[in-house]
């Protein structure tokens, strides 16, 4: 096994203003990073995965002042197109579920319901122990009830709230940004009966017009009632078809139409090498902290049934101290998997002297941990989108631009 403490290593501390500010901000409380000198004079630039939490989380967290990119582009674009913010709609929709449910009680039919219901409770309470099920059936219910009444309709979908813990790593090797939009090819319309049907009754009269009679009619008609007779018996009445008409084939008339924008997804792949137990503890604490915060909550007093959602990250480039203008901004992301390879090169572990037993981040802790991050974005692209345009970076680039000689 190899040992810790190796001579050969050494940490580069001459720091740059990036993490040496992030450290001293309001995130100072909960900054890991990877590696532990990042942010060094040969470490400038770095990726900052920044944590929104839920807001009705039982868990407590030290809470930042910065709004979550995706409310903050979504006030933008609100703003712009003066539309009502999420939080809006949704109480809407709320109010109005609240009105078709009071309305369906108040009915013939909802008035049933509760008659029913009323006559297996008292079915219930008959059989041996059936009050004491009614019960705890009736308390069960009472705290669902009670949980959906305390809901704050105010709140809209992305219901985050910026926190201070904060993943800082180094700058991953692949950096890709995909821009995809979903177009429906599958529309053709020359494939149904009605058309076939339809273009026959059109060359039909025309013929008759023509003086073509009934022998012109079903000339006209052959092709088009052949191949929807071809089209219902499959492929090989198909090759019929084809054979029977002197080769020809149907045009399918197919037609593209646009569908809707793609959430962007992006991958980030670390290679997580310890050089000390410090670096090596703090390893186990960024991928934990990944690992807790995106998993789902399950809903104190809801029986079990609810769950909050998991937490939401906000993904920025930085390069000495400040954000790079020169790559594609990010919007809040879910984290959709977490991929953890112990043995990237077949497994090895670290041993530390005069400690055989392991024990966390000392002996037995893994030489490298392969560490892939999927996230998908929570918000598509759209012209008008901050995340195309920024304007400081636009009065940048048009500054820049004065300098050029041409």
């Amino acid at each position: 096994m190899a040992l810790f403490n190796l001579g050969d290593i050494s940490f580069n501390t001459s720091s740059r203003p990036g993490i040496t500010n992030l450290a001293q901000s309001q995130y100072n409380t909960s900054l890991l990073r990877y590696p532990i000198d990042l942010g060094a004079a040969d470490k400038g630039h770095y990726i900052l995965i920044n944590i929104n939490a839920q807001i009705n989380s039982s868990y407590k967290y030290p809470v930042v002042y910065d709004t979550p990119t995706v409310i903050a582009n979504q006030t933008v674009r609100n703003a712009i197109l003066g539309v009502n913010t999420t939080a809006g709609v949704a109480k809407n929709v709320a109010n109005a579920a609240k009105e078709v449910i009071d309305v369906a009680l108040s009915t013939a039919v909802g008035q049933t319901v509760v008659e029913a219901s009323n006559k297996v409770t008292d079915f219930i309470n008959g059989l041996p122990g059936g009050q004491t099920i009614n019960k705890a059936g009736k308390a069960a219910f009472d705290d669902v009830q009670s949980f959906l009444k305390n809901i704050d309709p105010n709140i809209g979908i992305r219901t985050v709230k910026r926190i201070a813990d904060t993943v800082a790593l180094y700058m991953p090797d692949n950096l890709k940004f995909n821009y995809q939009q979903e177009y429906n090819s599958s529309l053709a319309l020359g494939n149904s009966g009605l058309q076939a049907l339809g273009s026959y009754a059109s060359s039909a009269i025309d013929t008759y017009r023509n003086g073509g009679g009934v022998n012109g009619q079903i000339n006209n008609a052959a092709p088009f009632l052949f191949n929807y007779l071809a089209n219902k018996i499959g492929d090989v009445g198909k090759v019929l078809f084809t054979a029977g008409s002197g080769g020809m084939v149907q045009n399918p008339m197919r037609e593209i139409l646009y569908s809707s924008p793609g959430f962007r997804q992006f991958r980030f792949d670390f290679l997580l090498v310890p050089r000390d137990e410090k670096e090596a503890l703090m390893i186990q604490d960024i991928i934990d902290k990944l690992r807790f915060h995106q998993a789902p909550e399950i809903i104190a007093g809801s029986g079990g049934f609810f769950m909050y959602p998991p937490s939401e990250f906000d993904i920025s480039f930085y390069y000495n101290g400040s954000e790079n203008p020169n790559l594609p901004r990010i919007s809040t992301c879910v984290l959709t998997n977490i991929d953890t390879d112990y043995a990237p090169n077949g497994f090895a572990a670290y041993e530390v002297e005069r400690d055989p037993q392991p024990r966390f981040g000392r002996t037995g802790m893994p030489v490298a941990i392969r560490l892939g991050l999927s996230f998908m974005e929570t918000e598509y692209i759209v012209k008008g989108s901050p995340l195309l345009s920024n304007s400081q970076y636009d009065a940048e680039k048009k500054a820049a631009q004065n300098f050029l000689p041409w």
